[in-house]
């Protein structure tokens, strides 16, 4: 089963009419389908990959030349995943897309998003087009795309075509250059996950993540840099000792970089306040009476805060030319 579907799906093998060709002339043939189908009663406020949104995609690559079916993964982060065999569907290319689509945690918000970006990709260039190949009417297969996708919960612009899920926030991430420099990013991508769930739903835990998202950040960094921590640290000692060992403290900014230095103080009161905020408001905290203030336009700020600081860190620790690859953790900022 593919992640993301938990429970409330059960497994449907049954044979369906699935129309092949990537822009030429269809024709349509029976084969053997497996599919995983909504239990009774099953609903959510998301846009769903349901059987027929996925038939979709599957029936796309039908034609598509094992390269282009690479990149239109790749291009959107998508990487491709171990052998997926399929005795019903030994159509090579459809197990090249199964391959890519194994690797996706549709729980994840990340995940659900890049696979959101794929079918963007595809529906403006079925959209945009006028005709296929040999001259093939493309409008049976733009209504056809568009509709099941609009069933589905998904948004589908009526000029550009871009495809967008109007129940999810815009995904949180870290460019892939960053998360690459730390050796368990799990803890990271955990925190991001849950930062994509709860900024709307549950505000007070987006702010309790947004403070575990910085500790973990300056953890990480710390033992990349091979720098000693305890259990008994205090995420603003942690901050301020992750800035200095990336060069990043104010200090390291020369005196002419008057401004610098500011921006980097205040990098450090940043991270300090968030931690604050989570004191007042967050979850992970006894208290005697629930902040009735907090709205989710509060916790994307915080959220917000912490990203700019965690993305600077990672960033950094990855950034192949930056001065504390080369011990100059005192020199100029770069």
């Amino acid at each position: 089963m593919p992640r993301g579907l938990g429970e409330d799906y059960y497994r449907a093998e049954h044979t369906v009419p699935v129309s092949s060709g990537h822009f030429g002339k269809h024709q349509c043939h029976g084969r053997a389908l497996t599919s995983w189908v909504p239990c009774k009663g099953y609903r959510s406020a998301v846009a769903q990959f349901t059987p027929k949104v996925r038939r979709l995609l599957s029936d796309y690559l039908t034609d598509v030349v094992l390269r282009e079916i690479d990149a239109l993964f790749e291009d959107n982060g998508v990487e491709l995943g171990p052998p997926q065999p399929d005795s019903h569907d030994p159509s090579e290319r459809r197990e090249r897309g199964r391959r890519h689509l194994a690797t996706l945690d549709l729980n994840n918000p990340s995940d659900h998003a890049k696979l959101v970006a794929v079918y963007s990709d595809l529906m403006q260039e079925i959209g945009q087009q006028k005709e296929g190949g040999a001259y093939y009417d493309l409008a049976p297969l733009r209504a056809k795309w568009k509709n099941t996708l609009e069933t589905a919960g998904f948004k589908v612009d009526p000029w550009s075509f871009v495809v967008t899920d109007p129940a999810r926030p815009p995904s949180l991430g870290f460019a892939a250059d960053a998360l690459a420099a730390l050796s368990d990013p799990s803890a990271i991508l955990d925190h991001l996950a849950r930062l994509g769930d709860t900024v709307e739903s549950d505000p007070r835990l987006a702010v309790s993540t947004a403070k575990a998202l910085i500790e973990s950040t300056a953890k990480c960094v710390l033992s990349a840099r091979g720098v000693t921590y305890t259990k008994a640290d205090k995420v603003p000692a942690l901050v301020n000792r992750a800035q200095e060992s990336l060069g990043l403290a104010a200090k390291a900014a020369s005196a002419e970089d008057g401004s610098l230095r500011r921006v980097l103080q205040s990098l450090v009161t940043l991270a300090q306040n968030v931690t604050e905020i989570r004191n007042q408001v967050g979850v992970d905290h006894g208290a005697e009476s629930v902040p009735t203030w907090l709205r989710p336009r509060h916790a994307r700020l915080v959220v917000g805060a912490a990203q700019v600081w965690c993305q600077l860190m990672l960033e950094t620790l990855g950034d192949p030319s930056a001065p504390w690859r080369a011990g100059d953790v005192e020199g100029r900022i770069h």
